[in-house]
Formats: C-alpha cells, structure tokens, sequence
C-alpha cells in the first residue's frame, strides 16, 4: 500500500481522491538492474517510487551516462510526459529491487480534470520539476566542476531531492554521471578541494572540513580567497 499523501505532489489530498489514485495506478517491482522505462518510447505515464531506488539518466551521443536523478520514496518521475502523452524524456532503472506505481496517461488526465486539487498540487509539482532542471542546466552551462561538486557535497536544492545518498556514498564515476563530465575530472575537482582544506579525507570517506568555503565556492563559482582557520 502507499499512502498517497505522503507524495509530494498528492499533499493534502483527502481519502476520497487517494481512494481513485489506487484504483487508477498499478504496482511493479523491478529487480536491481531492470529498465522501467526507456527514453524516446511511448509515455509510460506517471510513477511513484514506494521502495528501492531508481535511477534518471541520458545517454550522449558519445555513450556517456549522465545521471538526472536518484530517486528514493515516494518521489514521482515522468510527470511531463505522464500529462502531455509525449514520448519519455529520458531512461529510468532500478539501481535497487523496487517498487513503483504507474498512473496511465488517459487515467491520470481523468483524475486532474475531476479533482481540482489534485490538479493544483500536480501544476506545483511541475513547476517545481522545471525549476529544477533549469536550475541543473544553469550548473552545466556556467558552474565549474569544483563549484558544481561543492553544491552536491552541501546537498542544496539542486540535489537535495533528486541526490538521494550523501556524496560520500558514492564512487566517483556515480558523481561524475551526476556532474555530467568525467571519473578523471571529478577526481581533480575532489583533489583541489581536499587541498584548499574544504574537504578532509578519513580513509575512503570525505567530510566537508569547511562549510563557509565550500557556500562560498558554490556561490561564486570560485574558491575561496581566505583561508578558514579554526583557531
């Protein structure tokens, strides 16, 4: 069972509209590994991860993964193609064994036109799923690799809901498909920060060692000038 809403974009919706949420959505489990859905195919409508974690990713043309997003529960993925009919926008698959609910397209049109606040809740929802990518594609096309590293190591908004492991969880190839460059750039990126004493190393673990530094970096795009010593 899922409790409907618990989704972010379902919160606030009464018994009656979770009710014919259940009624209109169908539950899959996926072993680690198994596509859910691939890009440029027809809509696959609108999931809800309910456990394990699913992965968002393109492929560049030259074959490189970049990963968009990894989702834990009770995120929704597809929203745009799950309203306007379109082909998926990208590849979705289970990093982990998981469990999703998928609303149809013609279904969940059906919901939006009768419930008018799930309508505004799932018109939020989007804007906020734009905002994010917009706020991604800003990161791409102006952000350094050792400024886009500090934003995911501070787990700000850009990350905070899409990221859902701490950096420190993850390889360096993981962090490089989430960056969108390579395992040899993000490890001179993590280097140079190591070195201007914003991150430390324990073993295989890195720690932020100066949060000030590492804000300042993700703000301006440059490192920090003065050195933050703990007196």
């Amino acid at each position: 069972m899922i409790d409907w809403a618990s989704v972010p974009c379902f919160v606030g919706i009464g018994p009656e509209v979770s009710h014919r949420l259940s009624d209109a959505a169908h539950r899959h489990t996926y072993q680690a590994g198994a596509t859910i859905f691939n890009e440029a195919e027809a809509c696959a409508g609108l999931h809800v991860v309910v456990d394990g974690m699913v992965r968002i990713y393109r492929i560049s043309p030259e074959g490189r993964m970049h990963t968009l997003s990894l989702l834990r529960p009770p995120t929704t993925f597809n929203e745009v193609s799950a309203v306007d009919g379109g082909v998926n926008p990208y590849n979705a698959v289970a990093v982990t064994a998981a469990v999703v609910m998928r609303i149809g397209h013609e279904p969940l049109m059906e919901l939006l036109a009768n419930e008018r606040d799930l309508l505004q809740n799932y018109v939020q929802a989007l804007a906020q799923v734009n905002r994010k990518y917009i706020e991604r594609l800003e990161d791409m096309t102006f952000r350094t690799i050792p400024s886009r590293l500090a934003k995911l190591f501070l787990y700000e908004s850009t990350y905070a809901d899409t990221i859902c492991e701490a950096p420190t969880t993850l390889t360096q190839e993981e962090i490089a498909s989430i960056l969108g460059t390579t395992r040899e750039v993000v490890g001179r990126a993590l280097r140079a920060l190591l070195n201007a004493n914003l991150l430390r190393k324990d073993g295989r673990q890195v720690y932020i060692a100066d949060h000030d530094g590492l804000e300042y970096l993700a703000e301006t795009n440059e490192m920090p000038i003065v050195e933050h010593v703990k007196r």
